[in-house]
């Protein structure tokens, strides 16, 4: 399997959409972590979809962690929408509400 990670991008109401299409790894996660942070900089509401993304490990984790706690030093926002299978499991575990504001897609952001 490959171990990749792509973006796609979009606005949707006043939110800018990142969504992370693939796997957040240890070989991926500094990739992802970059093209967050570099988004998070240009836009003061950020939503992370992870309806595509297919896998997360204790890297990926660990990006949403950090860019979590930069959004929240420069007063922006940041939430997460449409986790699924896996992915939503392992958020789950690691009770990823604590840090973010999760909704089920990014049809239901405000």
């Amino acid at each position: 399997m490959e171990k990749t990670i792509n973006f796609s991008e979009s606005f949707k109401g006043g939110w800018y959409v990142l969504g992370l299409i693939g796997r957040m790894d240890t070989t991926t996660a500094p990739t992802g972590e970059e093209k967050i942070k570099t988004v998070l900089l240009d836009h003061g509401q950020l939503a992370l979809d992870l309806s595509t993304l297919d896998y997360i490990s204790s890297a990926g984790l660990r990006v949403l962690l950090r860019v979590a706690k930069i959004a929240n030093k420069e007063k922006k926002k940041i939430v997460i929408c449409g986790a699924t299978g896996m992915v939503q499991e392992i958020l789950d575990d690691f009770d990823i509400e604590g840090f973010y504001t999760v909704y089920p897609s990014v049809d239901d952001l405000s």
